[in-house]
């Protein structure tokens, strides 16, 4: 994509092969799903009995195919729209990324499979924290328990990232290696809060 023609508001495609039209020929391959970089830093943190653990997770360098864009911007069917609509191209001289409303066969066209939908998919990602407390072994030992430890944890905390989409780390396919790095309308990680004790006698 070389995005939207300030005359027309329709999506300008790379001619590849230099005939004048826009084929199955032209196609190519744009993006990486594959990140330069993942990993993590843990942190444990201890004072009078407090325990605190920080896990945080990354990937830097991978691109995400947004696939639930072509149809949250396609202007056209029953499917509800994301506000990046209200972007679109409406008259002659608009300088925008969103095309204009139309009906088939150009909004086919202006909603093609191509690099228009493809975003940078690093994160950096607070995946775990917990908190605890340790009681006195000493004031344990007074009701006859070995040891008593309170906490609470919450995982997927915070997601830092430039993506658009509910959670950059996703797998449309599933195990399949060959749909890697695509997001078509795939639930985020849940975000879930835990609070528990341990309790020895």
């Amino acid at each position: 994509s070389l995005g939207v023609d300030p005359s027309t508001g329709d999506i300008v495609y790379a001619d590849k092969n230099s005939d004048g039209e826009i084929t199955t020929e032209d196609r190519m391959i744009v993006g990486n799903p594959h990140p330069d970089f993942i990993g993590g830093f843990t942190n444990t943190f201890g004072y009078s009995g407090f325990d605190l653990s920080v896990f945080l997770q990354f990937s830097y360098g991978n691109d995400v195919f947004h696939g639930s864009r072509l149809f949250l911007e396609s202007l056209q069917g029953g499917d509800n729209q994301t506000t990046e609509v209200l972007r679109r191209w409406q008259q002659p001289g608009d300088i925008t990324d969103i095309p204009r409303a139309t009906l088939e066969p150009v909004a086919a066209d202006n909603k093609r499979v191509s690099s228009r939908f493809i975003e940078d998919g690093s994160y950096l990602r607070v995946k775990n924290v917990t908190l605890g407390y340790t009681f006195n072994k000493e004031l344990m030992q007074r009701i006859h328990v070995s040891s008593l430890r309170l906490y609470v944890s919450a995982q997927n905390l915070f997601t830092f990232t430039k993506y658009s989409g509910l959670d950059p780390e996703v797998n449309y396919g599933g195990n399949d290696t060959a749909q890697i790095g695509t997001d078509f309308f795939t639930f985020p990680q849940a975000r879930t809060f835990t609070a528990g004790l341990n309790l020895k006698f």
